[in-house]
């Protein structure tokens, strides 16, 4: 064990959507890589290994995982997604930017101000979901 890193990683994100398949194709085009679509749920990886798994809103295991377990939001509330490219210069943020407008996707500009250090943009996900990308901080983040 590499007693340098923290003792856990974030292993799964549960997001629940309206299309599986139209939510799949959208974090497919952040570069986030795809692991599969299956029934009922679809897998996308960050860097580092987390997944976000995909349910459906109207699934009954999604609305199973709101009732009662803690840390997970009611269906009335938007999720909210922080991503870190592996770039730490505004102008590594700027041409990840530029590859997602190329990609047909709607962004924010990169803010005036940063974030504790980080430059950083938003946008939403075909389901409303917030998402906002920051420029990494540590070399070791890169994993």
């Amino acid at each position: 064990m590499d007693n340098n890193l923290p003792a856990a990683a974030f292993g799964h994100f549960i997001m629940k959507v309206n299309d599986i398949d139209i939510s799949y194709q959208f974090y497919t085009k952040l570069g986030l890589r795809p692991f599969g679509i299956f029934p009922d749920l679809a897998i996308i990886e960050l860097r580092g290994g987390t997944h976000i798994l995909l349910f459906s809103k109207n699934d009954e295991l999604a609305s199973s995982l709101s009732s009662s377990h803690l840390g997970q939001l009611g269906a009335s509330f938007n999720e909210q997604l922080d991503l870190m490219i592996d770039g730490k210069s505004r102008s590594d943020l700027e041409l990840y930017r530029a590859t997602l407008m190329e990609k047909g996707l709607s962004v924010d500009a990169i803010a005036q101000d940063q974030f504790f250090g980080h430059y950083y943009f938003q946008l939403a996900d075909p389901d409303g979901n917030g998402i906002t990308v920051y420029t990494s901080h540590r070399g070791d983040l890169a994993v």
